[in-house]
């Protein structure tokens, strides 16, 4: 993937814009096509931890998968897991989740508030963009705030 996109988080806080990684051609594509679907429209933040981050993962109104049909993005853990093998969580970085294990970025995905505090994601999780505007709302996002839906952009 030599081209450059961006994600558009629209939420009622504004809009947060991201660079995605081209760097990352499995996660990132992976992203675009469910974004593109519509998966992530609709989805809250449900893990929202102060200075370490802001977690959004697909599930229903029950809390349960929509339909078993969760959004895999398949993290790139085989080395490299990057082109330039950079991967690097920092203040506003927008990265995989996954439970530890290879293999599984299971759609999830959150944004870093911190350097200090999520350094030690860098071997196991795999960054695949980064805020380039609204960098002042990822801070303000709490437990339970919606993604409309996200607009991908060809830059």
């Amino acid at each position: 993937m030599n081209t450059k996109y961006t994600a558009t988080f629209k939420m009622d806080k504004g809009d947060i814009t991201f660079r995605l990684y081209d760097e990352t051609p499995i996660n990132t594509g992976n992203f675009i096509a469910k974004a593109e679907d519509g998966k992530y429209n609709g989805q809250s933040f449900d893990r929202v931890i102060p200075g370490f981050m802001v977690q959004l993962g697909p599930k229903n109104k029950e809390g349960d998968l929509p339909n078993g049909d969760y959004p895999y993005l398949y993290d790139e853990l085989e080395m490299p897991r990057r082109k330039k093998n950079n991967n690097f969580h920092a203040y506003g970085v927008l990265s995989a989740a996954n439970t530890g294990s290879p293999h599984t970025a299971m759609g999830a995905f959150f944004i870093c508030l911190s350097r200090r505090g999520t350094q030690h994601l860098d071997p196991g999780h795999t960054t695949f963009g980064h805020v380039i505007d609204g960098m002042e709302l990822i801070e303000q996002i709490a437990e339970g705030d919606t993604v409309n839906n996200i607009i991908i952009s060809l830059t």
